[in-house]
């Protein structure tokens, strides 16, 4: 499949399984359930509490379902997989824990670059000076900026080389059931190269488009006072996790 027909499936997938899109939309809406209790009012902190443990838990069997999606997008199928709470569940805690690891090492690596570019000492040094009811000389401001610059552009490079490889992992979780497979750094390569390097990269420039312009339609409806974000959640989240779902399986089947 070309690029360009990738994404028209995709975006065409949610349409042909209405039901189940509404169903994922609602399982959302209880993922979010403790924000839309502050959104209304209810602030009393038992209530609170339930409904971050469900936002927690339920939050699992969103992803779970998401690569759930993907796993049938990989073998072949065209619609929307049943809903398994329990297996959904498990696969959540499988995704998000991967993602997990995957993304410490750039973080730390972050810290460090925090240390090491002297952004943390110029922003202690600008700290002092603020505090003492003084103006930042130009140097100071030239090494805050240019330290906490250094350190975010080189953070986001490493990010983004971690997160092409974390998607195909969580391709292959997806594919085997394995965990272990999304950390088979030849078997990651193998797929990367089999999909073409170049392809791949154009895929996620365009798939970061598309979520950014589904997002700003879902700011504009959370505009509507209450109900707004309710929509929001119920069509336009839920939609950009079918839709990003099918569109990593088809790149990851895609020779």
């Amino acid at each position: 499949m070309t690029i360009s027909s990738i994404f028209n499936d995709a975006l065409k997938y949610p349409f042909d399984n209405v039901s189940k899109w509404i169903i994922f939309g609602i399982i959302i809406i209880i993922a979010n359930i403790s924000y839309l209790f502050t959104m209304f009012g209810v602030t009393d902190g038992t209530v609170q509490a339930v409904a971050s443990l469900i936002n927690f838990i339920v939050m699992f069997i969103v992803v779970g379902y998401s690569l759930a999606i993907t796993r049938d997008t990989i073998h072949g199928y065209d619609e929307l997989p049943a809903f398994d709470i329990i297996k959904n569940f498990i696969d959540g805690i499988k995704a998000a824990v991967l993602s997990f690891i995957y993304m410490i090492i750039p973080t730390i690596i972050f810290f460090i670059l925090l240390f090491a570019t002297g952004a943390v000492n110029a922003f202690s040094q600008a700290v002092e000076v603020s505090m003492a009811g003084g103006a930042l000389s130009s140097d100071l401001a030239f090494n805050l900026i240019g330290s906490i610059g250094l350190t975010f552009i080189i953070s986001l490079i490493i990010y983004i080389i971690f997160m092409l490889f974390a998607t195909i992992a969580y391709c292959r979780l997806a594919d085997t059931g394995s965990f272990s497979q999304g950390f088979s750094f030849s078997g990651i390569m193998n797929d990367i190269k089999r999909i073409g390097v170049g392809s791949y990269i154009v895929w996620w420039i365009v798939l970061a488009i598309i979520i950014v312009i589904l997002l700003l339609i879902a700011m504009f409806i959370t505009v509507i006072p209450y109900i707004g974000y309710l929509i929001s959640l119920l069509f336009i989240s839920s939609f950009v996790y079918i839709f990003s779902a099918r569109a990593t399986g088809l790149i990851y089947s895609n020779n």
